[in-house]
Parts: C-alpha cells; structure tokens; sequence
C-alpha cells in the first residue's frame, strides 16, 4: 500500500490559535490565514514528502469563502508544489467524508482523529498544536 497523508492546516501545519489569541471573529477574514505563522518544522516535513512523490492532501476547515482563500494563497506561498487537486478544503460535515483515497490523518482536534479511525483508517493526533511530527 503507498503512504497517503491528510494533513490538517489550523493547528497542524499554521498557528492559527497563536494568532488569533481568541479573537475568533478573525476567521472569517482571508488575511487572517494569509499572515499566519508557519509550524516550520512540520511545513518542511509536508514539502520534503511532496518533493519524494509521496500523496499529500490538506484536509481543513473554514468558516466561509474568504478564510478558504486565505488558506490557499497561504499554502501557495509555504507548499508551493501542493496543487489545487490536493487541497480540500470544508465548511461543514466530517472530515473522514472528504477522503479521495485511503490514507493517514495528522489533525490536532481529536473529534477528527475519532472520526477518522472509526471508519477504519490511521489517524495522528497532535496533542499539542504545531508539535513537531514524526513519521
């Protein structure tokens, strides 16, 4: 079987709850996730994995269709190879319904990584946001 993985955006690979400091009204605003500060490490994971040839997916959420923008131009500027094909981005529902081909999770919400196992795939929690992964 060759290695798929979903990674989560929020948490995961972007400081978004570092950011926004609480202020949750800022997710509805495309510049919001245009400015967020990258999880280095695991960005440079995800690059190094794409430029292997290894099957990445962002699997997130946003609130509305200016966070989803924000969100991509963000990933054009950190994961320039990641292609509109591999983005998924959702506004509501589960995330484990949105899989194009079976694979891992890497998320920081627990709900998600639940969700994602019941049906029978393998998920990583990160049980702190922007700890480092390790595969």
């Amino acid at each position: 079987m060759k290695n798929v993985f979903y990674f989560d955006m929020d948490g995961v690979l972007a400081d978004y709850h570092g950011y926004v400091k609480g202020n949750w009204s800022m997710a509805l605003r495309r510049d919001t996730f245009v400015n967020l500060p990258a999880f280095r490490h695991n960005v440079d994971l995800l690059n190094s994995l794409i430029a292997r040839g290894v099957i990445c997916y962002i699997l997130t959420k946003a609130a509305n269709a200016d966070a989803m923008e924000g969100k991509r131009e963000w990933l054009k500027a950190n994961v320039p190879a990641l292609d509109d094909e591999h983005f998924i981005c959702i506004t509501k529902g589960r995330k484990v319904d949105h899989m194009k081909e079976e694979g891992t999770l890497i998320d920081d919400d627990e709900k998600n990584t639940k969700q994602w196992t019941k049906e029978g795939h393998e998920a990583i929690l990160l049980t702190v946001k922007g700890q480092d992964i390790e595969l």
